[in-house]
């Protein structure tokens, strides 16, 4: 019986958008439906969505459900209205409605008036709408203008809702601006230092063990091949690193060519040394990057903390653990 708004597609992804179908009652639009069966004298209120094949209601007065297939939703006919405003005073009457089977069969309504919400953007997603299924019913204009307002009204919650899901999608995309490395995706420098330091304040006796990565040759790959090579190369080694450690391992890039892991559960010298030469061994794969056939070569420096030791200390050892890695050319505990 409806026929479909214009631009139905871009009306159904502003209705998906706000992520509203499907969600618990909220006294924001409980309120509104209140106020439409009282401001009407009718015994049914709802606010009633209407997605791309089925009437959904939000809020309800006077009837448990209002779900309904599109194709008998009166709500659906309501949105496509001129002045998005439909009324039905006697359903039985009208040759439209009298078979539809929300009257013919529960709720068995007797008339209906339906005012669609619609946004800024001028995309009608659903209706406030009141109802009677005793007996047909006229509205006088006051009353027809009021349904209205509640729905300009519902409108502009609905804005809120969407305005607030947008501050805090930026809010948590500012988030991870914080904390990832915009290149490799991995923790940042930042990040990583608190981990460190409540990784020490909170191991309780257990040792925390840290590798310091450092990337061989790099700046003759920028030098040689370009930066885009080099970035390439960045991401890759990042990636198996990630993939590399285990569950509860952090993987971060200080800046440059420089990485660390912050290892826990780890309590031998000799496990830490081992792990950090698989490590090399997993990072060391060739990799075929903008054309070139490279074999990423890492530096790994692995200390365990020191009682006490402070964040600055426990990093100094292990960069300086680094240090003596590259001139010996393999993995070993630093002091």
């Amino acid at each position: 019986m409806e026929t479909f708004p214009a631009g139905e597609p871009a009306r159904l992804a502003a209705l998906h958008e706000l992520k509203i179908l499907d969600t618990p009652p909220e006294q924001i639009y409980d309120d509104v439906v209140a106020l439409a069966a009282q401001i009407c004298d009718m015994p049914i209120a709802m606010i009633n969505f209407v997605d791309a094949e089925r009437q959904w209601g939000k809020a309800l007065v006077g009837i448990e459900s209002s779900e309904a297939p599109r194709d008998a939703s009166f709500c659906a006919r309501a949105i496509t209205e001129e002045g998005g405003f439909l009324l039905v005073p006697d359903t039985h009457l009208d040759p439209l409605w009298a078979a539809n089977p929300q009257v013919t069969g529960e709720p068995r309504l007797r008339s209906y008036a339906g005012a669609a919400i619609i946004t800024d953007e001028g995309h009608a997603l659903g209706s406030v709408c009141v109802a009677d299924d005793r007996m047909p019913r006229e509205l006088d204009a006051s009353k027809i203008e009021a349904l209205k307002v509640l729905a300009r009204q519902t409108a502009s919650h609905l804005k809120l809702r969407r305005q607030a899901a947008e501050l805090a999608r930026v809010n948590e995309q500012l988030r991870e601006l914080t904390v990832r490395d915009t290149l490799t995706g991995l923790a940042n420098r930042s990040y990583f230092e608190d981990a460190l330091r409540l990784a020490l304040l909170q191991r309780n006796g257990s040792p925390a063990g840290l590798l310091f990565c450092d990337m061989n040759g790099f700046k003759e790959v920028n030098d040689r091949l370009g930066h885009r090579t080099g970035d390439e190369l960045l991401q890759l080694t990042a990636r198996r690193m990630a993939g590399f450690v285990r569950d509860g391992d952090l993987v971060a890039r200080l800046g440059g060519d420089e990485f660390v892991v912050l290892c826990t559960g780890i309590e031998q010298a000799g496990d830490l040394e081992a792990f950090a030469g698989r490590l090399t061994e997993a990072i060391a794969e060739p990799a075929l990057i903008c054309g070139n056939e490279l074999v990423p070569q890492v530096s790994i420096g692995a200390v365990l903390a020191h009682p006490g030791e402070t964040p600055a200390a426990f990093l100094s050892r292990a960069d300086a653990a680094m240090y003596r890695v590259k001139a010996q050319g393999r993995p070993t505990l630093g002091a």
